[in-house]
């Protein structure tokens, strides 16, 4: 049998040959005897070839092309349509023998530009299967980024194979992402970028049992952001999970009290007060200032543990100022459970005196814990369903709303079955997750190499994750937007950790990020006017729709190996009106230029931009370029709204950082002549300032509740009034939070 002679992929292929070849794959027919092709409305085709299993992805715009070779001969079962959770597909069924039968798949989808390849293992077998897809043509000169497999999941412009996703890129921002589609505590990306680029599974991976299938995605997109979106909607989709809203539990709906690392309370209270004590007086005073902290956390120092660190050294107290104790040590968990010399009255009656709700630490399984007695521990690892349920429903009597894991990567480290067997790490994430689920216990993840934030897609419940280290500070604040990129991609919320509430410039990446906003600042030290900058004097927090994410420009900047100032942004969504919330800051030893278009954050027309710092704004098209300077080690922040039908710019609550966040600014709706916008009140609060900007004078009139005190700055544009709610409070949040309202009308005068 006669068969196309291989093609030369060094380069791209012509516009026409690309044409031909999506013809075809339409068409559904082969191009020569024994190759099959197919395509994708989306702009991807597929290409195998049954006598050398060589198989190709081509995408139309850009033209590339990814191919790769089974090795062998292949047969083609068939070429067939359905639908799964990511939607309508078309897919080319085929298989082949490798010691072992194996039967795969390439699907393509309709509607986005995701591919999902899957090979079954039909026998069991102790052998690692080979990777696939296995890539050895491709795109040259692509830049590459991909994260470290350490805590934290620390970003790198190469690639490194470990289960991270890895992004790799051109100079037009036109991008290609492939990762694991499961199986992600085994799982691997291999290759130098170059020469391979592979998806397979663990080296040292055993017992793999009969029908073990493995996929893996590959999502293309243009804009880097827009394809890390992408990948992660179809990750998602694929686990059928529902991810949380940025309000979805305890830590991410109000400002909370951290006594983690870097926190006053850390293994440190007052002697005279006690633990207990210490931390009753700090929420007493918090309530009686109007600090609205409205949960609290309890780190390590509240349970049993032995002196042992996780390389099995023998350390001393972790604060020697403070009485000796099982509580007041650095090692491993021996019993979950709170030690009477710093909570006498046990975790229930503690969160009884204090009348919040509680997220509470835990570390990994000693060696010398009892627990090991008891239930099936694999290393560090509790894998025992018993074991989750009992914990689970201690946390849940003492009041208790999330649960955070730490000490991941250390788990990892110490528990090798989780990534040389196929159930083991299951065991582990999935027992946490269902346990914590079934009362109502949401969970964070910390210190978790990448593979758990991809394993995290999987579950409900796994609102937030840290993705930067202990104690937040300037120097974690790439690795903080970097890192959170994979995290919302994938839809959990990242957290900062702890810092004080006089650091503006970290309290506002905290509610930029759309994640958790905790302090840890020493009792009557707190900067209340800086917190209400946060958070509604409820303590809900107002913030954007989506986490702070480096603009695309910083991955093709630092692809070619420059590092240019910070320019990160998020964005309040309101059907068409859309405000975006632009965070820049210096990484370089000397004063820079820089700046930005309005339009690469989805803008276009006329936009203002406002600097809250100057109180400055800018009228200007979206598809201009917004310049400013940025001084050594300093950072800017602008907000800018689109000039609505009205001729107006509407910037929301002049006194948030987050002045259009939806927890204030419910609605915002255009209307023939008018914007109608419905503000949302704490239960007692008077009035709110608001602000928008325009070139005409407005005027403002109350459907509901009443405005005052408008005036209209001629000379710069600035149009500000006072609105107050309409009477009784007239719903509850969720969490039961009661607010009220005003509907409020935007004119022009």
């Amino acid at each position: 049998m006669q068969h196309d002679p291989p093609i030369s992929y060094g380069k791209r292929l012509s516009p026409i040959a690309i044409a031909l070849l999506l013809a075809i794959g339409r068409a559904g027919v082969s191009p020569a005897s024994g190759r099959q092709s197919v395509a994708s409305p989306a702009g991807v085709s597929v290409s195998l070839d049954e006598a050398t299993g060589r198989y190709e992805i081509f995408t139309r715009a850009p033209e590339w092309i990814f191919g790769g070779e089974i090795g062998r001969p292949v047969k083609i079962v068939a070429e067939q349509r359905g639908e799964d959770r990511l939607g309508s597909y078309q897919e080319l069924r085929f298989g082949w023998e490798d010691r072992v039968p194996v039967s795969a798949g390439i699907r393509l989808y309709d509607r986005k530009p995701v591919v999902l390849f899957e090979a079954r293992r039909e026998k069991a077998t102790d052998e690692v299967p080979a990777p696939f897809p296995r890539f050895t043509t491709f795109p040259v000169r692509l830049m590459h980024f991909s994260y470290s497999g350490q805590r934290f999941a620390p970003y790198r412009y190469d690639l490194e194979a470990t289960g991270t996703p890895w992004l790799l890129f051109d100079g037009q921002g036109d991008a290609v992402i492939l990762s694991p589609a499961d199986n992600f505590m085994v799982s691997r990306m291999e290759g130098d970028g170059k020469t391979e680029i592979a998806s397979g599974l663990n080296d040292g991976l055993t017992g793999v049992p009969a029908n073990f299938a493995h996929g893996t995605l590959m999502a293309f997109g243009h804009g880097i952001n827009a394809t890390w979106d992408t990948w992660g909607r179809a990750l998602i989709d694929r686990q059928g999970t529902v991810r949380p809203a940025n309000n979805a539990d305890v830590g991410l709906r109000y400002l909370g009290y951290w006594t983690d690392n870097g926190a006053t309370y850390y293994y440190n209270y007052d002697p005279s007060l006690g633990y207990a004590g210490t931390l009753a007086a700090l929420v007493k005073h918090e309530r009686d200032t109007g600090v609205p902290i409205r949960y609290l956390q309890l780190d390590s120092w509240w349970y049993y543990k032995t002196l042992t660190g996780p390389d099995g050294r023998s350390g001393t107290p972790k604060n020697p100022n403070l009485p000796d104790g099982e509580w007041n040590r650095y090692g491993g968990l021996l019993k979950y459970a709170a030690h009477p010399a710093v909570l006498p009255d046990g975790l229930q009656g503690f969160q009884k005196r204090i009348g919040l709700p509680l997220i509470t630490h835990n570390r990994w399984m000693d060696p010398a814990s009892p627990y090991r007695l008891a239930y099936e521990i694999s290393g560090y690892a509790a894998i025992d369903p018993r074991w989750w349920d009992e914990i689970m429903a201690y946390l849940s009597s003492g009041g208790v709303t999330c649960y955070e894991q730490d000490w991941l990567d250390v788990i990892c480290a110490h528990s090798p079955a989780l990534a040389s067997t196929v159930d083991a790490g299951n065991a582990f994430t999935d027992n946490m997750a269902r346990a914590a689920k079934m009362r109502g216990i949401s969970l964070q993840y910390c210190m978790a190499p990448p593979c758990f934030f991809l394993q995290g897609s999987r579950y409900d419940n796994l609102t937030t994750i840290r993705v930067s280290d202990d104690r937040f500070k300037r120097t974690r604040w790439d690795q903080f937007l970097y890192a959170s990129r994979l995290a919302s991609a994938v839809g959990i919320w990242p957290w900062t950790d702890v810092f004080m509430s006089t650091e503006t410039d970290n309290l506002r990446m905290a509610v930029l990020s759309g994640g958790m906003v905790g302090i840890g600042d020493a009792i009557g030290r707190e900067n209340r006017d800086n917190l209400l900058q946060a958070a509604r004097p409820d303590g809900v927090l107002v913030k954007p729709d989506a986490s702070l994410r480096p603009a695309d420009e910083m991955y093709l900047a630092e692809g070619r190996g420059s590092k240019p100032p910070m320019i990160a942004s998020t964005y309040t969504d309101h059907g068409g009106v859309r405000t975006v919330y632009v965070l820049a800051y210096s990484r370089s030893a000397e004063g820079v230029d820089t700046g930005f278009s309005p339009a690469s954050f989805g803008l276009a027309g006329e936009v203002y931009v406002y600097e809250p710092a100057s109180h400055n704004a800018t009228r200007m098209s979206a598809n201009q370029r917004f310049a400013f300077q940025l001084g050594k080690d300093t950072s800017a922040y602008y907000i800018i709204a689109p000039v609505t039908g009205m001729g107006a710019a509407f910037f929301g609550d002049a006194g948030k950082i987050v002045t259009n966040g939806r927890q204030r600014i419910e609605t915002v709706e255009e209307q023939p002549g008018c914007l109608v916008i419905m503000i949302t009140f704490a239960a007692g609060e008077k009035s709110v300032r608001l602000f928008a900007y325009s070139r005409t004078a407005l005027r403002a009139e109350a459907r509901s509740g009443s405005v005052h005190d408008a005036t209209f700055n001629a000379a710069v544009g600035r149009f500000e009034f006072s609105a107050s709610p309409a009477g009784p409070t007239v719903r509850e949040e969720p969490g039961g939070d009661p607010v009220q309202h005003a509907e409020i009308c935007l004119y022009p005068q």
